[in-house]
């Protein structure tokens, strides 16, 4: 047997909670070029969000997913 869909098979779904969702924001041109230098800015802002106690995680959110 070759290919195909195997049950169990493929990464498992977010809980709905925890799914991302594309948000615009504006920001000076400098801070847009280091946060490029430094890795994907979607990233990198939630990383920072996450950890300064900004907001109330749910228990189930990895910092490093």
């Amino acid at each position: 047997m070759r290919g195909g869909k195997r049950t169990g098979a493929g990464r498992k779904k977010k809980p709905d909670h925890l799914r991302r969702e594309l948000v615009t924001i504006r920001l000076p041109q400098w801070m847009i070029s280091q946060l490029k230098n430094n890795g994907e800015i979607g990233y990198l802002i939630e990383n920072q969000l996450a950890k300064k106690d900004f907001l109330d995680l749910p228990d189930d959110y990895d910092i490093d997913s």
